[in-house]
């Protein structure tokens, strides 16, 4: 393949490609569109195929369709744009007509010489492709997942996109159109391009008429495409007698297909119709692929599930649990390797589970602990606490967990008993039921769970969570259950950082449409930070680091202006610099550091009156903030919170739930995947880099 041209649109790249074709034997062309994000899935983006009408090639869509490419950005799927024939085929009489040869392919496989040894645009749409973007290229990120796929189309290309959805419904997770070519055999268009192309027109045309293919269904395609998207123009000058809409709406009425279609006065056939609604048509696939990628998803996990529950099962028909061996990587002393040990962990006794730990995601505050600055780090211990995981075995008296539950555990629990004001305010979310036995390495019982297979000695655990290990002991009263069609690698962030930032908006400061913001560090709470000031809807985000390779992430997730602390000219504080671009300083900031300058700083820049600044960076052990007292008399507030004042057993599902249904986006925040829990100390060294947002070891 080479690239033509790569151009930036709404954050992603706009690829043109040029390949040899094996179905057209002519070089074709595409052109391919990949959303933002700093580390592609492994299996490829989701994706939608548009294919073009009459007369048009690959770059149509992509220089007139603009509103889609800004859905796609935002909705993480990519967008690929075939041409509409070989092109350069040598045949004679190719290039006689607008409507036959080049340029109107018609998305079939022609089976009249001469034209079938290349016009084969159907085999070149839905098999070669595909394969070959499901391949990605080691050059760039344009890999797409063959079984997450939605068409959609205009005029030929509306026909297009039918008929290979018909023939293959399966395949598709949805499909839609633009004032297509719905009865090719009972138009001039289809019955000049059938006859040239087709050595039994009327018979073999039956497979490439929408109207046919959805007569010949046994009850339409609900159960595989779902609903039909069509939008026609009533000033379409080619309605009447070419596009004949009424009879494929008719063949739905009798088959029982679900079509929604829109009729809108005033359009006509071109491409000012299509920029007009051709945002709603990429939500529309968008949503399609995001269910059918639950749906994957859901049986993989389920897969998963039944693999972990089997493991545990003679265990659960007997009365007894038994201990398991695993591996976990265990912290015997400040800042040296963590060293991957055989453990024995217990069963869970009253109140407890045990779990496997599937993914974990590596958070400063297992660094920050490893390294000695915690005051209630305690070794040998084993950290980690951002995590999804698979419950194994439960204990007596659990009654909201079984076995096989995914879950997310919190390290801030929520008993919900009626006798506790935390839980039961909502104001705060520090339930205080097992806070002092949690800050002491052991569990509510006041013993660990976790021995060295080798000596017998006791492990400490650490945030109640211990996820450095194959297995792990949790409180119930910790473990938040979620939709099991969440990926675990990707549902552990809600563990910590990404949930304390989204939730210090949300929850603690309360961010309202039309405010000014400034977040000070461009980590991965730095940036949930500012992706919910975003969502909410703050006009002005300015987004504070020592570090400028920040600023295209931090504008990703939707900061306004960057400011380098290092940058600044000699005697003027960051505060004042804020305050300058502002006027009278920002209606909200965040201190997302540690560093207690750094929190005087960003209370300093809030606005004089009613400015609020939330404390959420953990500073060293022994640290102190300070300010003048006048900036408090002033009337600025200072406040800070704990996982966002988010409540892990309520909340933690509901982040979840919007993240499968598309509401809020977190793979940009994973920048490193890692195999096994061996990998944890590679995983602290790539956090350390500073090019890091999350790091996940998969176990």
């Amino acid at each position: 393949m080479n690239v033509i041209s790569n151009v930036n649109v709404c954050g992603g790249s706009l690829r043109r490609v040029e390949h040899e074709s094996t179905s057209t034997k002519t070089k074709m062309t595409f052109a391919v569109f990949t959303p933002p994000t700093q580390l592609p899935p492994k299996s490829g983006f989701p994706a939608l195929i548009w294919l073009s009408g009459l007369t048009c090639n690959d770059t149509n869509f992509c220089q007139k369709a603009i509103p889609a490419f800004s859905v796609a950005a935002s909705e993480g799927i990519s967008l690929i744009m075939p041409d509409t024939s070989p092109r350069g085929a040598g045949i004679a009489g190719e290039d006689e007509s607008y409507d036959f040869g080049t340029g109107a392919g018609f998305y079939l496989n022609a089976t009249k010489a001469p034209w079938s040894e290349n016009y084969n645009m159907y085999s070149y749409i839905t098999e070669e492709l595909p394969s070959l973007l499901s391949q990605g290229s080691n050059e760039a990120s344009w890999k797409i997942n063959q079984n997450l796929l939605s068409i959609s189309g205009h005029s030929m290309g509306g026909h297009g996109a039918l008929t290979i959805a018909f023939k293959s419904p399966l395949k598709y997770a949805s499909v839609s159109a633009f004032a297509p070519i719905v009865d090719p055999l009972n138009c001039p268009w289809g019955k000049k391009v059938f006859d040239g192309y087709l050595e039994n027109p009327l018979e073999e045309g039956n497979n490439y008429s929408a109207v046919s293919l959805l007569k010949n269904s046994d009850n339409g395609f609900n159960d595989s495409l779902g609903e039909i998207l069509i939008d026609q123009g009533a000033n379409d000058e080619f309605l009447e007698n070419q596009l004949c809409p009424g009879s494929l709406q008719q063949a739905a009425k009798d088959v029982g297909q679900k079509l929604r279609f829109r009729t809108h006065e005033g359009y006509d056939h071109s491409y000012y119709f299509v920029a007009s609604f051709v945002a709603e048509h990429v939500s529309f696939a968008a949503n399609a692929l995001r269910k059918r990628a639950q749906a994957q998803q859901a049986a993989v996990e389920q897969a998963a599930t039944q693999q972990v529950a089997a493991a545990s099962q003679s265990a659960a028909e007997s009365s007894k649990l038994e201990p398991i061996e695993c591996q976990a990587m265990i912290a015997f002393a400040p800042n040296e390797p963590l060293r991957k040990e055989t453990i024995i962990v217990a069963p869970p006794k009253a109140g407890e589970v045990r779990v496997k730990v599937i993914a974990n995601a590596l958070c400063h505050t297992d660094v920050y602990t490893w390294s000695g600055q915690d005051p209630e780090g305690l070794f040998p211990s084993i950290l980690g606490h951002e995590a999804g995981a698979i419950v194994e075995a439960i204990g007596e008296g659990v009654t909201s967990l079984k076995v096989g539950d995914h879950i997310v555990p919190g390290y801030t629990p929520q008993c919900s008993s009626p006798q506790c004001i935390f839980c039961m305010s909502p104001k705060t979310n520090l339930c205080p039921t097992i806070r002092s036995t949690q800050g002491g390495g052991v569990m509510p019982d006041g013993t660990s769970r976790f021995t060295l297979k080798s000596d017998g000695s006791t492990i400490y655990h650490f945030m109640g969570c211990s996820t450095f290990s194959e297995y792990t002991v949790l409180a119930e009263i910790s473990c938040a259950k979620i939709n099991m069609a969440m990926p675990l690698e990707k549902a552990c962030l809600f563990g910590c950082g990404v949930a304390t930032g989204l939730g210090a908006v949300m929850n603690t400061t309360k961010v309202h449409a039309g405010a000014t913001v400034a977040v000070f560090g461009l980590g991965a709470v730095g940036l949930a930070v500012i992706q919910a000031a975003s969502m909410v809807g703050a006009s002005r985000i300015i987004a504070i680091d020592i570090n400028p390779d920040k600023y295209l992430a931090a504008q990703s997730f939707g900061a306004t202006d960057f400011v380098n602390s290092k940058e600044l000219p000699e005697g003027v504080s960051i505060q004042s610099h804020i305050v300058s671009m502002t006027k009278w300083g920002v209606d909200f900031s965040y201190d997302c550091t540690g560093n207690v300058e750094v929190m005087r700083a960003a209370l300093e820049c809030a606005h004089r009156g009613w400015g609020m600044s939330c404390v959420i960076g953990v500073a060293a052990s022994g640290q102190e903030i300070k300010t003048r007292p006048f900036q408090l008399v002033t009337g600025r507030k200072w406040v800070g919170t704990a996982f966002g004042g988010w409540k892990t057993r309520t909340d933690i599902p509901r982040l979840v739930d919007q993240h499968l249904d598309g509401k809020l986006p977190i793979d940009g925040y994973i920048t490193h995947t890692l195999q096994g829990v061996g990998e944890t100390n590679e995983a602290i060294k790539v956090l350390k880099s500073g090019n890091c947002l999350r790091c996940v070891v998969v176990y």
